[in-house]
C-alpha cells in the first residue's frame, strides 16, 4: 500500500482507498459477494490483471477475504468488519456525487442492483424516528425492497409481503424521483401502486412523506 505518509484521517483513508475502482469494488460487495468474474463483468474498463491488483491489494488492507464454497471451486469475494463499515462513508459520497450526475455526459453504465446501494444512501437522510414503511421497487425488471423498522433501513431481494408501495420504475427515472428532479404527482399509474392505499394520490402522498 502507497502511504501519503500524513497524520490525517482522510490521507490515511486514501491510502486504503484512493486508487481508481477500490470503493466500486466495495460498491458490488456491499450488495453480495461475487466471484472475480462477476464483478469483471460489472467493472467495465477495468482490465483483469488490475482487477487482479485491486483485489490483491484490498485482501493485504484487510477489506476483503474469499468466501469458501463446497460446491464450487470459484470463492466470491466478500467484505470483512473494516470493508463492510465503509457503508456510511460510500452512502455519503452517492449523496454527493449524484447531484452531480445531471450535468454529466458519456454515462453509459447501469446496472439496476447498483440502486441496492444508492437507493438507501437517499432515503437514510430522509426517514424520521420511528418511521416504518416497506417499498417494493422493480427497475428494470430487477426486484428488491427496502424495509425501515423505525429504527434499521434494511434491503431484501425480491418481493416482500404486503409493501406499502411498489414503484416500478427504469433506472433513470428512480434516480430522478429519489433526488426531487421530478415531481411525484408526474408519476403514472403503472409507475407507483399500492395493495394498502387504495388511489394512486395517496400512494403518492404517502412517498412525499417518507421523502420529505
Amino acid at each position: 500500500m502507497k502511504s501519503h505518509e500524513q497524520m490525517c484521517g482522510l490521507a490515511v483513508a486514501l491510502d486504503y482507498l484512493g486508487d481508481r475502482w477500490t470503493l466500486l469494488i466495495v460498491r458490488e460487495l456491499l450488495v453480495e459477494p461475487r466471484t472475480f468474474s462477476q464483478l469483471q463483468s460489472v467493472l467495465r474498463g477495468c482490465s483483469p490483471n488490475l482487477l487482479v491488483d485491486r483485489l490483491k491489494d484490498m485482501s493485504a488492507n484487510g477489506l476483503i477475504l474469499q468466501k469458501a464454497r463446497s460446491t464450487s471451486t470459484r470463492m466470491p469475494y466478500q467484505l470483512t468488519e473494516l470493508g463492510r463499515s465503509l457503508r456510511g462513508p460510500v452512502e455519503s459520497l452517492i449523496r454527493w456525487g449524484g447531484r452531480l450526475i445531471p450535468g454529466q455526459r458519456g454515462l453509459k453504465d447501469r446496472y439496476p442492483h447498483w440502486m441496492e446501494v444508492a437507493i438507501p444512501a437517499l432515503l437514510r437522510p430522509k426517514i424520521k424516528a420511528n418511521e416504518r414503511f416497506r417499498i417494493q421497487f422493480q427497475i428494470d425488471k430487477y426486484v428488491f425492497a427496502v424495509i425501515s423498522d423505525g429504527v434499521h433501513l434494511d434491503v431484501i431481494k425480491g418481493e416482500t409481503e404486503q409493501p406499502d408501495l411498489i414503484l416500478n420504475l427504469s433506472y433513470q427515472r428512480t434516480l430522478a424521483v429519489l433526488s426531487g428532479y421530478v415531481s411525484l404527482k408526474s408519476l403514472a399509474s403503472d409507475e407507483i401502486t399500492s395493495t394498502k392505499y387504495n388511489s394512486k394520490a395517496k400512494a403518492v402522498k404517502r412517498l412525499q412523506e417518507i421523502l420529505s
